[in-house]
């Protein structure tokens, strides 16, 4: 039988309420959170926690991003080799291997600084942004540098590059520019390659995240520490280390050290070394004495030699049938013998007291190096174009192979039948055309490049022939048959001498028909009128036929004279760089014609000389040349300065003829303004320009931007470091380190003329 317990009775909502409480307090306790007892029924078995199988639904590893420090880093290094590959500044042989290591160094150094950038921000957006600001900024300045590199074969400080921006309104300009964007893509997309690599590499590929602690510690002590070891080989191991320091060169300096080493020695202080210690022994000469009362040696260097005239390297053979110099000997004669009025050329200035009360410790430096100069004497050249007319003309692209008796009769009149300078030179003084014109007409080195000729604006340009003989009363014009405002010069040219300045826009057009280049023979016909009945007058030409392209396709003027050409044996770039010039011949003839017309063929005086040397013909993308015409036209290869300058100055009157006047010595285009201030007898101070008359008994020198120079007694190449001695010449010891602190002296006081207005505390 089965039992039946029986519960006490109990009230029903008491039991309910009781049910209730028991519910609650278990559900309490079964929700309280262990961290252990859940670690343990999270926690899988120990046969589950094997990876998953390749291809198995396991969960995803997540991306870890390549850091934007490291692209900056790896970007830069990149661009560099890159940038000088290209430049042709890393090369293996002599002189390489050491700017490998210099250029190496420095990028390293600068990578890991530059890199620092990206790590500045602990947002992880802020550091792409900066990366790719700093990362971006480098390629593209070492992009510029090497479009501009392409044309002019000279790197441009960023002044430079911002001053010249305001050309690019120009139409030949912007063509050139858009030309060479076109043809040089490829090498955008090279450098922009790691950019985009970068990129893809973080979307698609699991990257684990690099280096992210200490990062900019790690980063700025290995930048010093580059920094350093790279300071001290450029400076006392490296054989460029006066590239940097007494001789330093923007142009030079990046393809010995990298172009960020450039832009820091510009920005910490570019200028030229200093004068060193002035040597007054010859301040108590008497400089106004009359001529043959005093028989010292005022230069305190060596004479010039009678033996055979010096040659560089690479110059023109003298027996070759097409240069006009192949020509028996003539002396150097004068047309007419003058007893010039005192001794020396110098002006009566107070010297001392000017060192006494310099206004700051510069300006005082430049009294005393000026006041230790001996001036150069007067001599039997002086004063024989005194109150003639004269024509001065700036040719563009000129080059001493375009005169030929054949192709160029009126050139080769003029270059034989006038003054003859065998061994002339004009310096690429940063490949433009505005630095060849600033040193023709003002006789200074271009010191700060492009912006050289702007900076004469509100100075006072006293030494200029333009002044000189404006001050004498001279009708005076300045004329140019491009763009008027190109350069600056309707803000220049009116400051350096010349009453009124017309180009193309404010003038020129009425007379000349606008096209590419515009024709000088128009730019002479249209302009003669307007001065040959004001004498005595100064004139001003800057022609723009001679300009690159060299094609029939654009250069309209070698297109108009194509047929004039054909039987050269060049090829088509060559030819139509012939054909183009033949406008500069036609002009020439027609000026003299007319000079001869009005009977005052012998009372002018015409002076041409080139710019620069034609660097359109060069290997180069820009100008469309896939091999070096240059060398082709000259007939041998362009290896260094001395052959690539060489070039041609015309000095020309009616009443120089069949005077048999030549000039042997070394010339440059610095020489042109005191040669010209001696010609024409006006008061002048050669003390005062770095150049020297060339009939005076003044050492000649001629130097470059990269302080290459040459002398009678043999040239040096400062890329090379070696000395040349001219055949047959004994050279003194320490003639070497003499010219070269002249060379530096004349490069500062080039600075110092601009910089302190010096023209206007002597004569202001």
């Amino acid at each position: 039988m089965n039992e039946y317990r029986q519960t006490p009775n109990r009230p029903t909502g008491q039991r309910e309420q009781n049910d209730l409480q028991s519910a609650v307090d278990e559900f309490e306790r079964y929700s309280r959170y262990n961290p252990a007892a859940a670690g343990r029924r999270t926690a899988p078995a120990a046969e589950d926690r094997r990876p998953p199988a390749r291809g198995g639904s396991g969960k995803k590893r997540r991306a870890r991003p390549l850091p934007p420090w490291l692209l900056v880093f790896f970007c830069f290094i990149y661009d560099t080799i890159l940038f000088h590959i290209w430049s042709n500044s890393l090369k293996f042989g002599p002189g390489g291997f050491g700017r490998w290591i210099g250029i190496l160094l420095f990028a390293v150094a600068f990578a890991c600084l530059f890199s620092l950038i990206a790590t500045i921000s602990r947002n992880r957006k802020a550091h792409l942004v900066l990366g790719l600001i700093v990362t971006i900024f480098w390629s593209v300045m070492f992009l510029l540098e090497y479009f501009i590199l392409d044309p002019f074969k000279n790197f441009m400080k960023i002044s430079e590059i911002l001053s010249g921006a305001g050309n690019a309104a120009q139409p030949d300009f912007a063509k050139r520019t858009f030309g060479l964007v076109l043809r040089g893509f490829w090498r955008i997309i090279l450098f922009a390659l790691p950019i985009v690599g970068w990129f893809l590499a973080n979307k698609y590929l699991k990257l684990r995240r690099l280096l992210t602690r200490g990062v900019r510690r790690y980063l700025f002590y290995v930048g010093m520490i580059f920094t350093v070891v790279a300071v001290f080989f450029a400076l006392v191991i490296s054989k460029d280390s006066r590239k940097l320091t007494d001789s330093y060169q923007f142009t030079e300096a990046v393809n010995s050290f990298g172009l960020p080493v450039a832009l820091v020695r510009e920005e910490i202080g570019g200028e030229p070394a200093d004068y060193g210690d002035p040597d007054f022994s010859n301040s108590k000469v008497d400089y106004n004495a009359p001529a043959g009362t005093s028989e010292q040696n005022p230069s305190g260097t060596p004479k010039p030699t009678d033996g055979p005239a010096p040659s560089g390297s690479d110059v023109p053979d003298p027996t070759d049938p097409l240069d006009p110099t192949a020509s028996e000997p003539v002396s150097e004669q004068p047309t007419e013998p003058i007893t010039p009025a005192k001794a020396y050329s110098s002006l009566a200035i107070d010297f001392p007291s000017l060192i006494q009360n310099a206004r700051s410790a510069d300006v005082k430096k430049v009294h005393e190096h000026v006041y230790s100069l001996m001036p150069s004497k007067t001599n039997e050249m002086t004063g024989i174009f005194q109150g003639k007319n004269l024509i001065l003309i700036t040719a563009e692209g000129f080059a001493k192979e375009l005169i030929r008796e054949d192709l160029t009769p009126t050139l080769y009149r003029m270059y034989t039948k006038g003054i003859t300078f065998t061994d002339y030179y004009q310096p690429a003084w940063g490949g433009s055309t505005s630095t060849g014109e600033y040193s023709i007409l003002t006789g200074l080195e271009p010191y700060d490049g492009v912006n050289s000729i702007m900076e004469t604006v509100g100075h006072n340009m006293y030494m200029t022939i333009g002044n000189q003989l404006r001050r004498l009363g001279y009708f005076s014009r300045a004329y140019h048959n491009n763009s008027y405002t190109y350069y600056g010069r309707d803000k220049t040219h009116e400051n350096l001498g010349y009453e009124k300045y017309i180009g193309m826009g404010n003038g020129m057009e009425e007379g000349v028909k606008k096209r590419w280049p515009e024709s000088d023979q128009e730019m002479i016909n249209f302009t003669v009128k307007q001065y040959i009945d004001k004498q005595p007058f100064s004139i001003y030409y800057m022609t723009v036929s001679g300009h690159g392209l060299y094609s029939w396709q654009g250069n309209s003027m070698s297109y108009l004279h194509k047929d004039e050409v054909q039987d050269l044996p060049y090829d088509d770039t060559i030819k139509a760089f012939f054909a183009c010039n033949i406008e500069v011949e036609l002009a020439m003839r027609d000026l003299i014609a007319q000079l001869e017309e009005a009977g005052i063929a012998d009372d002018t005086v015409i002076v041409l000389t080139a710019d620069h040397y034609p660097y359109c013909l060069e290997k180069s993308d820009t100008w469309n040349n896939p091999k070096d015409c240059l060398s082709e036209l000259y007939g041998y290869q362009v290896n260094d300065c001395f052959g690539q300058d060489h070039n041609a100055l015309l000095i020309w009157s009616g009443c120089l003829e069949d005077k048999n006047i030549q000039v042997d010595t070394p010339v440059y285009s610095l020489d042109i303004l005191p040669t010209l201030s001696n010609l024409f007898g006006v008061e002048w101070d050669s003390r005062l320009l770095p150049g020297r008359d060339v009939f005076s008994d003044a050492v000649p020198l001629v130097l470059w931007p990269n302080r290459s120079w040459k002398t009678d007694m043999g040239s040096y190449n400062a890329r090379t470091g070696k000395f040349t001695p001219a055949p047959g010449v004994t050279v003194p010891e320490g003639y070497t380190d003499e010219i070269d602190q002249l060379v530096r002296q004349k490069i500062r006081f080039s600075d110092d003329v601009l910089d302190l207005d010096y023209y206007n505390i002597l004569f202001g």
